[in-house]
């Protein structure tokens, strides 16, 4: 050790630590690792959703955190860089929602080129894409048949390929198109799965590509691919499960196993032992079924009595019912000598907690939410949990929203502006539509907040955050899978309903909650309420 603390800085360098020595694994560039292994990643996380019930909650949990029940654009006009009035860009973006989700939410399907889901269950395909395989391809497309014409399909990842079987090159990596500077271009997109050859009549397409630009002539993107990219040079993406397929598999077949144990600890044997010799209990056994004599005297009579326990046991009416079971009597000097297996598995339920951990920080999700196990669980762990998560799921929603959702929203303002079906605001030239366009769909994507573990300490905190300005109404309602504007019309009805009928209406707003209980059941410190 003396003479490898001479030779190396890092021990992790070492090359001589009998720990580490053998352990030499390729330095070698982002594509050179992913190209060749990303395609079997890819098949076996797909297994492992349609078998392994944690895998299928996994990205369960992911979904609902990421992309909720709702997604909702809120449009944020970036007025200063419009050089508009401030006024006029909220006008303009409160009616530009409306449009969008008259499209996105409508149950025509209109944004779905398969007319199957609306925009919320659109991003939730692109989410699971991104989670199993590691990267989401979604391509727009345009049809004349619709009210409106713009609409998106979600292409399967395994379509994205190099036309007919070219090898990677500089200029093209798995099937993704790329200039001098390693920026995607364009994509080669099979016309049908690669396994559906045979299949469905559908050999011609499976066989033949289609080149698709990146961006049209006019900056609008013909192509989402989104990945998480944690290389420089990284091309495709890979799929999160990489790092607990191996832990995954093996755990579920060492719970197949820990099942067949606690079967076999229900079932029961009963055996016939015997100090002779297997040739002679055979020789004995055929003796028996043909009824004839071996000559020896000792063994006749052994065979003779054989034959009485047999045509004992053969008989009715030695059987008797208890409670509904039959019961044998056995013949004077006979045992019945039962056999179990051995003991069931311990330690199965520990080494499956400390497995869901594994997984879930492999696949940056919450243990508790991915085993549905709260039996130890206090507040304070729940909470924390939930708070990380939540930035993790925050994380993932601003990278699709970007990389899709965004280019959706563009999408269809291109439509709407250039087909005439929306005015752009006062005070911004036409001219400069396509230089503006990027501050006009400015803002961002809102859904469920985290998860709420006690209403009153969470009203609580929302009731200081609006008082200090940390947050809006508007964001408040959007974690709550509302409209604020709908909230605010809907409280204006109810206070002229209220005021109708001659009632009191409730403090809506400036409404004081009730002090919230530490939940320790002690005192407050002799801390007394204001009056009013």
């Amino acid at each position: 050790m003396i003479e490898d603390a001479t030779r190396h800085a890092y021990v992790g360098g070492s090359h001589v630590n009998r720990d580490i020595a053998l352990w030499r694994p390729p330095n070698r560039s982002a594509d050179a690792d992913l190209l060749r292994d990303h395609k079997t990643v890819r098949a076996r996380a797909r297994d492992l959703e349609r078998n392994h019930p944690y895998a299928r909650q996994t990205i369960r949990m992911s979904r609902l955190g990421t992309i909720g029940t709702r997604l909702k654009y809120s449009c944020r006009p970036d007025w200063r860089f419009l050089g508009i009035d401030a006024e006029e860009a909220i006008r303009w973006a409160q009616e530009f929602e409306r449009v969008w989700e008259a499209y996105a939410h409508s149950p025509n399907f209109w944004i779905d080129a398969g007319r199957r889901l609306d925009f919320t269950g659109l991003m939730g395909l692109v989410h699971d894409a991104d989670v199993m395989d590691g990267e989401a391809l979604c391509a727009f497309e345009w049809d004349e048949a619709r009210r409106w014409r713009s609409c998106w399909q979600i292409v399967d990842v395994d379509r994205l390929e190099n036309p007919t079987g070219q090898p990677d090159s500089t200029y093209l990596r798995a099937g993704i198109a790329l200039d001098e500077r390693s920026s995607p271009i364009g994509y080669y997109i099979r016309n049908g799965h690669p396994a559906d050859i045979g299949l469905f009549n559908n050999v011609v397409p499976s066989l033949t590509w289609s080149y698709i630009p990146r961006w049209s002539a006019y900056g609008r993107a013909n192509v989402c691919h989104t990945y998480e990219v944690h290389r420089a040079g990284q091309t495709r993406g890979i799929s999160v499960f990489a790092p607990v397929i191996r832990a995954m598999r093996m755990g579920q077949e060492y719970g197949e196993l820990a099942l067949a144990a606690a079967a076999l600890q229900a079932s029961f044997a009963a055996v016939l032992t015997s100090a002779a010799p297997a040739d002679q209990i055979a020789d004995m056994i055929d003796a028996i079924e043909t009824d004839e004599s071996t000559g020896n005297g000792i063994t006749d009579y052994a065979l003779d009595h054989l034959r009485k326990m047999a045509g004992y046991y053969g008989t009715e009416g030695i059987n008797f019912m208890i409670a509904g079971t039959k019961v044998h009597h056995l013949a004077p000097g006979d045992t019945l000598d039962l056999k179990s297996p051995g003991q069931h598995m311990a330690g199965y339920a520990d080494f499956q907690s400390s497995q869901v951990k594994q997984y879930a920080a492999g696949t940056g999700t919450d243990p508790i939410a991915v085993s549905q196990d709260f039996a130890n669980v206090n507040y304070s762990s729940a909470k924390m949990a939930a708070a990380i998560n939540y930035r993790s799921y925050a994380d993932r929603r601003r990278r699709l929203t970007q990389g899709v959702g965004m280019h959706c929203v563009g999408a269809h303002l291109d439509e709407l502006v250039l087909g005439g079906g929306m005015k752009l605001p006062k005070g911004l030239n036409p001219l400069d539509y396509f230089e503006a366009r990027h501050a006009l769909i400015h803002g961002e994507f809102l859904t469920q907040g985290a998860p709420n573990l006690d209403p009153l300490k969470e009203i609580q905190a929302l009731q200081n955050e609006l008082m200090l300005g940390v947050t809006t109404i508007q964001q408040a309602c959007a974690e709550r899978g509302v409209d604020y504007l709908d909230m605010l019309d809907q409280l204006a009805r109810e206070k002229l309903d209220f005021e109708s009928r001659g009632l009191p209406a409730p403090m809506m707003m400036g409404m004081v909650p009730a002090e919230a209980d530490g939940g320790d059941g002690k005192d407050d410190g002799g801390t007394k309420k204001k009056d009013g």
